[in-house]
């Protein structure tokens, strides 16, 4: 469902990960086949291969039975998935959408990504899986004061050592 890369480039997820079953619980789910939608409630646990994702709320939008988005709420939503190097990338938000067309994520209210000891936080952060291109921060409007926070904050840590 999710596919989360960060900071070097479109590392993926393992490539295994979409071929093995997606496991869902929750305390309840409304499902309406004719319009496409599932909106699962309740400490809701989505896994699938190493992808796991929890949060209070997990709706999605499959029209013709492919998906086409998943919006998770949650205080807040934690997901995380192991990448083909071995890395793991884990992040949380408020509330998280997928838009799987797009291969585009987006992590709305106390956001943040992070891979090893790397992290990027943010009020709003969205992240392309289709390119590697990660965009952080709240547009600021001319002429009036920025929101504290609205910064970006980033921790890198170097993968190449002096000698």
């Amino acid at each position: 469902v999710i596919t989360l890369c960060l900071f070097s480039g479109p590392l993926m997820a393992l490539k295994d990960d979409v071929t093995k079953p997606v496991r869902i619980n929750a305390d309840t789910v409304v499902f309406n086949k004719a319009k496409g939608l599932a909106v699962y409630s309740g400490n809701v646990v989505i896994v699938q291969g190493s992808l796991q994702i929890r949060a209070w709320e997990i709706t999605i939008q499959a029209p013709r039975n492919t998906i086409q988005s998943m919006t998770a709420k949650g205080s807040p939503v934690q997901f995380q998935q192991t990448m083909d190097d071995g890395k793991v990338a884990k992040g949380k938000a408020n509330l998280v959408r997928y838009l799987v067309p797009q291969k585009q994520l987006y992590l709305d209210g106390a956001a943040e990504l992070t891979q090893n000891n790397d992290k990027f936080s943010s009020q709003h952060i969205e992240y392309s899986t289709r390119t590697g291109e990660l965009k952080a921060g709240v547009a600021r409007v001319k002429g009036k004061p920025a929101d504290p926070k609205g910064r970006v904050s980033a921790i890198f840590y170097p993968t190449n050592k002096a000698q």
